[in-house]
C-alpha cells in the first residue's frame, strides 16, 4: 500500500481511537499514528542495504515500480517470486513490541498503529493476490527465499 494511503487511513483510524477512547491522550493519538505509517521505514532501510543508496526518492520509485510488475504476475509466479526481508513486518517484531509493553505501556500504542498498518497490508495482499506470508513472518520469507535459490 502506498504510504498517502497509510497517512490517510493511519490518521482516520487513530482518530477514532481517540474519540471512542479520549483517556489515551494526544500522546496515545499520535504514537498510533506515527507507528501506523512510520512502520514503512524498514522498506527504505532494505533499499539503503540492497542498493546502498539513501535516497528516499529511487527508494519509493523503485518499490513503486517492483510493486507494479508483481501485481502483473500469475498466482503462480507471485508464490515462487523471492521477496525481500522487511523486518518489522513480521510476526517476530509484533512479539517483541508486545514484550515491551510490559516495559512501558507505551508500547500499546504503538504496537495498535502497527496493527492497524498490518490489516491495511493484508487488504492490499488480499486485493492483489500476494502470498500472505511476505508480510507475516520475515523468517519464513527468508526459508522461502532459501528454497527458492537452491532451486536454481
Amino acid at each position: 500500500m502506498l504510504p498517502s494511503k497509510h497517512i490517510f487511513f493511519g490518521a482516520i483510524i487513530s482518530f477514532l481511537i481517540w474519540l471512542f477512547f479520549p483517556q489515551i491522550s494526544w500522546i496515545g493519538f499520535l504514537l498510533i499514528f506515527l507507528s501506523s505509517v512510520l512502520i514503512d521505514f524498514d522498506h527504505y532501510l532494505y533499499y539503503v542495504i540492497k542498493k546502498k543508496d539513501f535516497s528516499l526518492r529511487n527508494a519509493y520509485y523503485l518499490f513503486l515500480q517492483q510493486s507494479n510488475l508483481l501485481k502483473k504476475l500469475s498466482h503462480e509466479e507471485k508464490r515462487s517470486h523471492s521477496y525481500g526481508i522487511i523486518l518489522f513486518h513480521g510476526v517476530e517484531c509484533w512479539i517483541l513490541l508486545f514484550l515491551l509493553t510490559f516495559v512501558n505501556k507505551l508500547f500499546i500504542f504503538v504496537l495498535i498503529g502497527v496493527f492497524i498498518h498490518m490489516i491495511l497490508d493484508f487488504i492490499d495482499l488480499y486485493r492483489y493476490d500476494m502470498p500472505f506470508y511476505v508480510k507475516l513472518s520475515q523468517v519464513w520469507v527468508h526459508q522461502k527465499n532459501k528454497k527458492l535459490r537452491a532451486h536454481l
